[in-house]
């Protein structure tokens, strides 16, 4: 028997953007910065404010651990039209990806003039108008969020007559990374072909096992398609990683992955990687050669011990 659809249903429509980061969404449910929400109904805004207001009168028990989830001031409430509120979650990422672009830009300047990077970006971050997250050079930005988010917004630009011209020219920045990042592999060992490479980290992020649109997979694959020989290590991520990329070997440790290498790449900033024995991975590798595609390391601290070492925006 067909049952006929209620018809005069009355309902609302309201624009709850999320700002969740992978690796770190339970904390930031729960300590939100702000909480935006669209609504051109008061009886919709009504109940939205009625849903979060645990949040924002911060009464409730932290599902995580107390040094993951600190008590902090309630977020802002921001109530916008439906419109605006679709908007917020795009013009943020987009914003956060610049930022990224931008500081690998500059990189770019300060390798040929000698400067560092992370020392001309910690004091622009130090400006309040500014702040120093999303300032840090490397091989850039990955994940499903921001590509998705820049490109949709770029879209949406176009489709209304807009010039996006400039996040177009971050996504081509982002692209760059992987490029300049080969060009520095090449340099340090002349020919890829046949060469045996280590790779620390295949996640887009720590914290997180998503690989997808991760700079580390892009890399890898170059690497492959010039005959180089991969061992790579995770400490979440290979089993994702095995699906896109079989005919690699997983190693199962970080210093497995150094063994017999003549390069080291570091491709996520995994904290495991600062705490390594660095001595150790100096006696297992066949060449002790470094190439830090986060800046994760010291340099000063890796030619200390005895390492050749290159990363992005940094003297070697």
């Amino acid at each position: 028997m067909r049952v006929r659809p209620k018809v005069n249903v009355a309902f609302r429509v309201a624009s709850n953007p999320e700002f969740l980061r992978e690796g770190t969404a339970v904390r930031d449910f729960f300590h939100p910065d702000r909480i935006v929400v669209g609504a051109e109904d008061e009886t919709a805004e009504r109940q939205l404010k009625e849903i979060y207001r645990p949040l924002l009168e911060r009464k409730f028990d932290c599902p995580v651990h107390s040094s993951n989830c600190p008590d902090g001031p309630a977020p802002a409430w921001l109530v916008t039209t439906i419109s605006s509120a679709e908007l917020i979650k795009h013009a943020s990422n987009s914003f956060l990806a610049l930022k990224i672009s931008y500081a690998n830009m500059v990189s770019e300047l300060a390798e040929r003039l000698g400067a560092d990077i992370g020392e001309v970006m910690r004091a622009v971050g130090m400006d309040p108008r500014i702040g120093p997250s999303f300032l840090n050079a490397g091989l850039g930005f990955g994940g499903f969020c921001l590509p998705k988010d820049l490109q949709a917004f770029v879209h949406l630009a176009e489709r209304s007559g807009v010039d996006f011209s400039m996040l177009k020219e971050v996504e081509r920045i982002n692209k760059q990374r992987i490029d300049r990042f080969v060009e520095k592999i090449r340099r340090a060992l002349w020919v890829i072909k046949g060469k045996r490479i280590g790779v620390l980290g295949l996640a887009f992020k720590p914290n997180t096992d998503d690989v997808r649109f991760a700079p580390a997979i892009d890399l890898i694959a170059r690497l492959l398609g010039e005959e180089a020989q991969i061992q790579a290590y995770d400490p979440e991520a290979m089993e994702r990683a095995r699906a896109i990329l079989p005919q690699i070997k997983y190693a199962k440790s970080a210093y497995e992955a150094a063994k017999d290498a003549e390069a080291l790449l570091l491709a996520t900033e995994w904290d495991e990687f600062r705490k390594l024995d660095w001595d150790r991975v100096h006696k297992e590798m066949a060449r002790p050669l470094i190439l830090d595609g986060r800046n994760l390391l010291s340099p000063r601290e890796m030619k200390a011990l005895g390492f050749e070492y290159h990363s992005f925006g940094r003297p070697d």
